[in-house]
């Protein structure tokens, strides 16, 4: 395997954009909104004929070895598993390294709330201090015998304990999005990193919120039509969605405790990220402040 940054990134065909509030975002995407389709066309021609680079390492992955499986190419550009949203976040956990911010995959504890997905066991296979987990809120699921259970809104991590979390498609189906933020944001160690994906509304400042739920009640109360997701621990059910993200979602991460949330968009044909209506992969990332240095 080529290490981690045997190739320069500043060599790779990638596009990418940090944006902090929607007018910085809707100011770019109505100068381009004549070309995002060309983009995209562009994108997978190049892809087509060149084949993709892994984003961790560059191995070099041929055009034969890609699936493509429907229009929703954020979704359905596949290799090994993995899609072109969850390459766009190892691309930046690759470049997090890189640059100083987190310890090289060898030494770096890192938790994801996902432990049977291919994504997940890419990771596990790469990062010895990996620590997956899935929700199985039964404490009588025979599944906990095989697999780690957390409950995102109550991790029973200690405080401090990961350099990083990632998190893939899954705060839009918390029932308790403030209290999952501040669970992750104490279980990360001092500038430690939160990144990650979710189905996120860029075009509106509000998020849509589908359902809620209040106190201890089980069931959740639907504010319209129930939508589902995939989730690899009820296939056949899918996972609620509780909401889809606006970005307002920025000011909950810094309600949370986090600083420097922001909203990196990401296009490249070099590591097959490309998204279907916009060329751009949306990635949240965010850190938990450095303790203050000691007084005198």
């Amino acid at each position: 395997m080529i290490p981690i940054g045997a190739v320069p990134l500043a060599s790779a065909h990638l596009e990418q954009r940090t944006y902090r509030q929607q007018a910085e975002f809707q100011r770019d995407f109505a100068a381009q909104w004549g070309d995002l389709d060309r983009q995209v066309r562009t994108s997978l021609r190049l892809m087509a004929l060149n084949g993709i680079q892994d984003p961790l390492n560059d191995v070099p992955i041929a055009a034969a070895d890609l699936q493509v499986q429907g229009t929703n190419f954020r979704e359905s550009l596949q290799h090994g598993g993995l899609v072109s949203r969850q390459r766009a976040v190892l691309l930046l956990l690759r470049q997090l390294i890189e640059a100083g911010r987190l310890p090289m995959l060898e030494h770096l504890r890192l938790y994801c709330p996902e432990a049977i997905t291919p994504v997940a066991q890419r990771l596990r296979d790469l990062v010895p201090r990996y620590q997956g987990s899935e929700y199985l809120p039964d404490p009588q699921d025979p599944r906990r015998q095989q697999l780690h259970h957390e409950d995102l809104c109550a991790l029973s991590f200690a405080e401090g304990r990961f350099d990083a979390v990632i998190c893939n498609e899954i705060l839009e189906h918390v029932y308790d999005l403030p209290a999952a933020l501040r669970s992750m944001h104490r279980v990360l160690a001092p500038g430690g990193s939160l990144l990650g994906t979710v189905p996120f509304a860029y075009g509106q400042a509000e998020s849509t919120v589908k359902a809620v739920h209040l106190g201890r009640k089980q069931e959740p109360e639907l504010l319209a039509e129930p939508e589902y997701h995939g989730d690899p621990v009820q296939p056949k059910q899918g996972s609620l969605v509780y909401r889809i993200p606006g970005w307002e979602f920025l000011d909950q991460l810094r309600e949370a405790g986090f600083e420097d949330p922001r909203i990196e968009a990401i296009h490249s044909p070099t590591y097959g990220i490309v998204g279907a209506e916009i060329p751009w992969i949306l990635v949240f990332m965010a850190q938990r402040p450095q303790d203050p240095a000691p007084a005198g």
